[in-house]
């Protein structure tokens, strides 16, 4: 991921997804493999924070998660990356 601070992340056209409660459940509907990924917690609030304002650079996400857990942005830049890169290796988000 080059440049994964500067560019805009949103989620993929072709994704289906829902909330329920603290979880988010996305789903790549054009890969016939695909599975279900199940996000929990943290990963879920990164999930619900690209619906609501992507695209979004990975450094104002980090920015947010950070406020919305009271920590500094060191504290969780690493696993907001971290994070991104999984979910664009499953194709559920893009840049």
């Amino acid at each position: 991921m080059t440049g994964e601070q500067s560019e805009m992340w949103r989620i993929a056209d072709d994704v289906a997804w829902t909330a329920s409660g603290n979880d988010v459940v996305a789903l790549d509907l054009v890969a016939l493999d695909a599975h279900p990924m199940t996000l929990q917690e943290t990963a879920a609030y990164v999930w619900e924070e690209l619906a609501a304002s992507g695209p979004i650079t990975a450094d104002a996400l980090v920015r947010t998660v950070a406020d919305a857990y009271a920590v500094g942005e060191e504290i969780v830049r690493d696993d907001v990356l971290r994070l991104l890169a999984q979910l664009q290796a499953q194709h559920l988000v893009t840049v």
